[in-house]
């Protein structure tokens, strides 16, 4: 059972390689990101504006979760 659930995971993380890769390159219109307190515009495709921002929001979730998950098995239970 639990070599079916690897297979699956695998699967679906292949799966949303495959899309995130289908979705860059299908949005290659460039784009520029208006920053408020500065004047410097970055300018790069649409893909990569939005893949980029889900990757630092995974990121920045994973390490949340994984600093929150810590801190709760370290605290005594009574």
């Amino acid at each position: 059972m639990r070599w079916l659930l690897n297979l699956l995971l695998v699967t679906l993380t292949l799966l949303v390689f495959l899309a995130a890769i289908l979705f860059l390159l299908g949005n290659a219109q460039p784009t520029s990101l208006e920053l408020l307190l500065t004047d410097w515009q970055p300018q790069a495709p649409l893909g990569q504006w939005l893949l980029g921002f889900l990757l630092a929001g995974m990121l920045l979730g994973l390490t949340a979760g994984a600093i929150l998950a810590t801190g709760w098995r370290r605290r005594p239970r009574s």
